[in-house]
């Protein structure tokens, strides 16, 4: 499995990842025309796991919005397809984009906003912003405390 910048083409296949958590009771056609304008979704990257080229799990990479300060980052929209869930899929991809930001480039803190059970994160190094609901973060600057967790993205 290899860990790649998601295709103009593969966009379908990764909003419908999400489909099932967040689709929210809505036709899947009126779900993809909402991701696909979703100014959101347009403001970041999107990066994938991808088995023989397929992708099997995907997020999204926000830098320099959404009060993200210089050496910050923001994932989210974290996803795997059903028939690969529970198989280590999105545990590989997020450490492996953090793993990429913070050997290449000057990004020092990742965030993100845990809309599920946070224990999951914190398996991977995330800690809590303890007074901040679901806002996480990993760091490779031990010792910074941080206080405020950037606007949702």
């Amino acid at each position: 499995m290899i860990i790649r910048p998601a295709t103009e083409s593969e966009m379908d296949a990764l909003y419908m990842m999400g489909f099932d958590a967040w689709g929210g009771g809505m036709p899947q056609a009126e779900y993809l025309a909402a991701c696909k304008s979703s100014p959101k979704y347009a403001k970041g990257q999107w990066y994938v796991l991808a088995e023989s080229d397929v992708p099997v799990a995907s997020l999204i990479l926000y830098r320099d919005q959404f009060g993200l300060k210089d050496g910050q980052a923001g994932i989210g929209s974290i996803a795997t397809s059903p028939a690969h869930r529970r198989q280590g899929c999105a545990s590989r991809l997020i450490l492996g984009v953090i793993h990429h930001l913070f050997s290449t480039t000057t990004v020092t803190t990742v965030f993100l906003h845990s809309d599920i059970d946070t224990a999951f994160y914190e398996a991977l190094g995330f800690q809590r912003i303890s007074d901040q609901d679901g806002c996480m973060f990993i760091t490779r600057s031990p010792g910074t405390p941080l206080r405020a967790c950037p606007a949702y993205f």
